[in-house]
């Protein structure tokens, strides 16, 4: 018999017993949704997490720590400088890598002032990084020595004047200055801008310099809204000043000793492997946010793991539903299976109708079952959202149900495969029963 034929007679034989093939397709389709929605609860987690760090900060950003000013590897003292930096920069899945030098200063507007880490960066870095930008513009390359800034946006919204509050308002939400400004001070004194009070006496004259803000950072309460970035060569000028004012001396190694680099990786999936690379053979230590998401995505995915348990446990009655449904049918077809023995049919020609037979059920069960997962999926989304910003912390946007084609086109086998399974057993019995006991029975 040819596969078309086995088709045919197949679906004859299921639209004959209607009841009976509804019921078991009714199983399958009850299994299914089961399992897809509960995985794609499991899956919202998922993506929900992955938002959630996003958001705060850069997926693709590594920082590399120099505590002690040096690390020791196999009797080897590494330090992090300008050789290790270019050494760092050439190790595989690495795309930009900048030395990081950070100072607290104060930073004055007309007559307002804040006070804000300054991160001094390579432009060209972060042309990498691609930042989302509020208005103006990003740090560019061409900018390598000039006197420009970017201003984290929370940083904007804490300007104050000094002659009418004590201190910046911390629930300030909107900016209180425009930051993209050609007249902007950076200095170390504390006392800029300030009315001398006697409380506090500056013995030491710091220079003030003077910047231009060019661009105001996308966001609030990220990990770039607290900062302020300029170039690492206008950085080293103010340090170089500043040392000079303190009375301590440069470093003369010719060499600089950093304390922090920051690594862009273009594939976060090499995140990883960097990291363990950079601690292993120089000793450094390694922070991202990859290592806080993986911790989370073990949470999900194990979540994933128990929904999709408590879904499979529906399609296994569903499983045991087409396989009583094929054994009945072995039993009222005994002489069908006699008269196709009689007349030349193969047992490899029963055993595919009975288990194609189980595989229809499955398959139809699981289209209709992953049709219906979306709508119930579209239906979560609406009640649960909320519920699930507020268990990951990113407010009413998250979704609680989120169905990927591979979760679908998963689902929709695996029903499949479950009929086929199921239908293996009966399809065994009509091969075994003897076309004169079928033709007798009958």
């Amino acid at each position: 018999m040819s596969s078309k034929d086995i088709l045919a007679l197949c679906a004859g034989n299921l639209l004959r017993r209607k009841t009976r093939t509804v019921l078991a397709v009714i199983g399958v389709i009850v299994g299914v949704c089961a399992i897809v929605v509960m995985v794609s609860i499991g899956v919202a987690l998922n993506v929900g997490f992955q938002d959630m760090i996003e958001g705060y900060g850069n997926l693709h950003s590594i920082q590399v720590y120099n505590y002690g000013g040096g690390s020791t590897v196999n009797g080897k003292v590494n330090k992090l400088d300008d050789n290790m930096i270019t050494t760092l920069g050439k190790l595989d899945g690495v795309t930009a890598i900048t030395p990081v030098i950070e100072k607290y200063m104060v930073i004055g507007i007309g007559d307002m002032k804040t006070q804000a880490s300054v991160y001094g960066m390579d432009p060209k870095y972060i042309q990498s990084m691609s930042y989302d930008m509020n208005s103006g513009r990003s740090l560019m390359e061409s900018d390598g020595e000039a006197n420009v800034a970017i201003f984290g946006y929370n940083i904007a919204c804490w300007f104050y004047n000094p002659s009418r509050a004590q201190s910046y308002d911390w629930s300030n939400t909107e900016p209180t200055v425009d930051v993209i400004s050609r007249d902007i001070i950076f200095t170390s004194d504390w006392t800029y801008g300030e009315k001398n009070t006697g409380d506090y006496e500056q013995t030491v004259e710091y220079e003030q310099f003077e910047f231009e803000g060019v661009g105001l950072l996308e966001g609030t309460d990220t990990e770039t809204s607290y900062q302020v970035i300029i170039p690492i060569k206008a950085m080293e000028k103010i340090k170089a000043s500043d040392q000079k004012a303190e009375g301590s001396q440069p470093s003369t190694t010719g060499q600089k000793n950093y304390e922090q680099v920051l690594i862009y990786a273009e594939d976060i999936d090499k995140i990883q492997d960097i990291c363990a690379t950079i601690k292993e053979d120089y000793g450094f230590q390694t922070y991202s946010l990859t290592d806080m998401l993986k911790e989370l995505q073990k949470t999900a995915n194990l979540i994933e793991m128990v929904l999709g348990g408590i879904g499979a446990v529906s399609l296994l009655v569903a499983a045991i539903g087409i396989a009583n449904t094929m054994i009945m049918s072995v039993y009222e077809r005994t002489r069908e299976i006699g008269v196709m023995k009689v007349i030349g049919a193969s047992l490899g020609d029963i055993q595919k109708m009975f288990l194609m037979e189980a595989g229809m059920i499955g398959f139809g069960g699981g289209v209709i079952g992953v049709a219906l997962s979306y709508g119930l999926s579209i239906l979560v989304n609406t009640v649960g959202a909320g519920l699930m910003g507020d268990l990951i912390g990113t407010g009413g946007g998250a979704k609680a149900s989120v169905i990927p084609w591979w979760l679908s086109l998963g689902a929709l086998a695996f029903a499949t495969l479950v009929g086929v399974v199921s239908g293996w057993l009966p399809a065994k019995r009509a091969m075994n029963l003897s076309a004169l006991e079928g033709l007798k029975n009958e």
